[in-house]
Parts: C-alpha cells; sequence; structure tokens
C-alpha cells in the first residue's frame, strides 16, 4: 500500500517557489565533461535488482549492471555513488539518500515513484485475483498514487538536490511498460490480455505525472518506454523479468539487457544533451 507524504514547510515552499523562479544553469554536455560528480538515487529500477545484485549491498540490491553503474563505467567521472536501494519510495529517497548529493555534485540521476503507487501489491493482485475487477480496483487506488502522491515525492527530491547542489544538472529516469502489447502471452502466471492492458496504462500515468513534476522543476524527465518497446514480458526477447515461482525480488524489474539496451541509451543521450 502506498504510504502518503508528509505536507511540505512553508519554508520548503517558499524554496520551491525560488527554484521554479530561477534560471537553469549554463552547462555544457556531459559527454564533454571530464570533471563530472554523478550521484544516483532512487529504488529497485535505479539500484539493478533485476540485473544480479551484489550481496554486499544488502536488502538495497544494487547491481553493477544497473544504469548508473553501467553509465559510470563507460564514461568514468571524477566521482560515482549510489545510494538507490530497492523499496525505497520517495519520502525514503528525500529522507536517507539526497544526503549523499554534495555541493561539487554535478549530475544526479533519480528514479522514484513506483513504491509510492503500491507496485508490488498491485502486480500481486493482478496476478493471484479471482476477478479482473479486484485488479482493476488495485490499479485505480495505483494510478490515484501516481497522481498526486508521486509527484509531490518527486518535486521533494528535486528540491532536495538543489539545496545541495544548486548547479547540478538533474535526469528523472521514468519506467518502462512492463509487458509487451497484445493477446497472446505463454508466460507462466503473467496476468490476462485485459489486466496487462491496464498496468501498462497504470505505468503511463505514472510517468505522465512524474515527467511533468520533473519539467516544473527543473529536472529533465528520460522516458525509456520507446526503447523497451517490443522488449516487454510476453515479447519474444524480454528486458523485464517474468512472473516465477517461489517469487523473486527480481520479478517485473528490468534484466541485463533492459539496462543495457534499455535504460542506458536514453541516459547516454539525456546526459550528452546542453
Amino acid at each position: 500500500m502506498a504510504r502518503h507524504l508528509v505536507p511540505l514547510p512553508v519554508c520548503v515552499l517558499a524554496v520551491l517557489l525560488l527554484v521554479a523562479l530561477a534560471p537553469a544553469a549554463v552547462a555544457g554536455p556531459f559527454a564533454a565533461r571530464t570533471d563530472t560528480r554523478y550521484v544516483a538515487l532512487g529504488d529497485s529500477y535505479a539500484a539493478g535488482v533485476g540485473a544480479t545484485p551484489d550481496p554486499s549491498t544488502g536488502d538495497c540490491r544494487r547491481s553493477d549492471r544497473s544504469y548508473p553503474a553501467l553509465w559510470a563505467a563507460r564514461h568514468a567521472p571524477a566521482s560515482f555513488t549510489s545510494v538507490a536501494c530497492s523499496g525505497a519510495t520517495s519520502g525514503e529517497v528525500v529522507a536517507k539518500q539526497v544526503r549523499a548529493v554534495a555541493r561539487d555534485t554535478t549530475l544526479v540521476t533519480i528514479t522514484a515513484g513506483g513504491n509510492d503507487t503500491g507496485f508490488g501489491p498491485v502486480l500481486a493482485t493482478c496476478s493471484t485475483a479471482p476477478d479482473d475487477e479486484a485488479c482493476f480496483r488495485a490499479i485505480r487506488g495505483g494510478e490515484r498514487a501516481a497522481r498526486f502522491v508521486a509527484p509531490g515525492g518527486l518535486i521533494s527530491t528535486i528540491v532536495g538536490v538543489r539545496l545541495q547542489a544548486p548547479d547540478a544538472e538533474i535526469l528523472v529516469l521514468g519506467y518502462p511498460r512492463l509487458f509487451e502489447p497484445g493477446t497472446a502471452c505463454d508466460v507462466p502466471g503473467a496476468p490476462n490480455a485485459a489486466r496487462r492492458e491496464a498496468l501498462n496504462r497504470a505505468a503511463d500515468t505514472l510517468n505522465a505525472s512524474l515527467a511533468d513534476a520533473a519539467q516544473r522543476f527543473r529536472g529533465q524527465f528520460v522516458d525509456v518506454r520507446d526503447t523497451f518497446a517490443g522488449h516487454g514480458v510476453c515479447s519474444a526477447d524480454p528486458w523485464i523479468n517474468p512472473p516465477a515461482q517461489p517469487t523473486t525480488p527480481a520479478v517485473y524489474h528490468p534484466n541485463e539487457r533492459g539496462y543495457t539496451d534499455g535504460y542506458l541509451p536514453a541516459f547516454t543521450a539525456a546526459a550528452a544533451r546542453p
């Protein structure tokens, strides 16, 4: 179940207005920089849960095959820190992760909001409910959270980053649609076609909300749905881990191909823009 965020104090709301009105810092493409200081924030999609996480990272389940680690390995920034953690809500990103951003940080990525919508419980309901309406009811609850909870969490995260590193470039990477469109699917445990379509629409709702929030507060939203097209669960070449029994944390998260060929190209292109 999604946990609602505490309303922002008046002083933070004032900062929001200042940030929204302030001109964006002028900076060159990251591809041309040798002094990039990069911090990755977020949930399991940023941590890389579905791509062989490192046991030493404990419950956060960070992987060196996640999109932050892959980008850092290819671009050799001056420094790289990932504090992304499996299960993190936006509120937890603000409370526990933003402190990793230093004043000299120049690049910050964020993938968060899915857990605010009850991502796991909604998928569990849609995978096991005996009737479609129970699934659709759970999805509607998740979509309400996507519209009214997740954006506030992202805005709080961006403001926290701005307070720590006023000139950092902030990229907000979204979420792929989980399922390949169509009625045919021979993946054991996958929801039926109507449920899959509704879950994909819910992903679109969340991405739209995050994109709007990011753009309003000087963040750049990076949409990964096009790069994942043709590679959802039920496709011939899935980049999303399918349902499994017994279930594992990797289920419905990008696999290694999802990060290498899905997230990484979208991230690289966005980071290279002036």
